[in-house]
């Protein structure tokens, strides 16, 4: 779910590093730099870049529609292309058979057979309907934050390397502990929060 939903999961980033040049210069290149664009590197990811967050189909941004005010709004689309295993399984079959009566051989060494099903799985990659997520993004830039809407695993370390190709910065996640630590201005209390042990509450 985004940021547009009635209810959605996030996960708040503090921002590492300085924006070099003009601050929304800069972030209008890295913002075009790191569109949405297909690609065809092998894996499973055919896809992926910042869209509007409007329309996840608009990577064009006119007029750095993107811009809100102090914030930045977009969302990172990723598309993945995955080849089920049965279907890779039987068109290697068939074609293994029929390597192995043009050359007359009675196998396959396990080189040839590695390299044959990589270029099936990446042509019948190209085939299969890709599977699209959307992620919102959500940039403070005047307090240095970032809201991504996912608390994914592999969706956090894809928009992490994402932002940082892109805008050249590192990405920090908020957790509730380094926030506290923001929040508390006294030593004593920093003290406190320092002696704090995890407590399970499940029965």
């Amino acid at each position: 779910m985004g940021f547009m939903s009635r209810s959605a999961s996030m996960m708040r980033y503090r921002i590492k590093g300085e924006i070099e040049g003009p601050f929304w210069d800069t972030v209008d290149e890295g913002v075009r730099k790191g569109a949405f664009r297909a690609t065809i590197a092998p894996g499973d990811e055919v896809g992926l870049g910042w869209t509007s967050m409007e329309d996840f189909t608009d990577s064009e941004f006119p007029g750095a529609s993107y811009v809100r005010t102090r914030y930045v709004a977009l969302s990172l689309r990723i598309d993945t292309a995955r080849v089920p295993p049965r279907i890779l399984e039987m068109h290697l079959k068939t074609e293994t058979r029929r390597l192995m009566e043009e050359t007359g051989k009675q196998r396959l060494s396990s080189g040839q057979r590695r390299e044959l099903k990589e270029q099936l799985k990446e042509s019948l990659k190209r085939q299969a309907f890709p599977s699209i997520q959307v992620h919102d993004v959500i940039w403070d830039t005047a307090n240095g934050v970032v809201y991504f809407a996912s608390l994914g695993a592999k969706a956090r370390e894809r928009f992490e390397d994402h932002f940082k190709k892109s805008f050249g910065l590192t990405l920090v996640p908020l957790l509730a502990y380094m926030r506290a630590e923001e929040l508390l201005d006294g030593h004593s209390d920093k003290q406190i929060l320092e002696k704090l042990k995890s407590t399970s509450l499940v029965p």
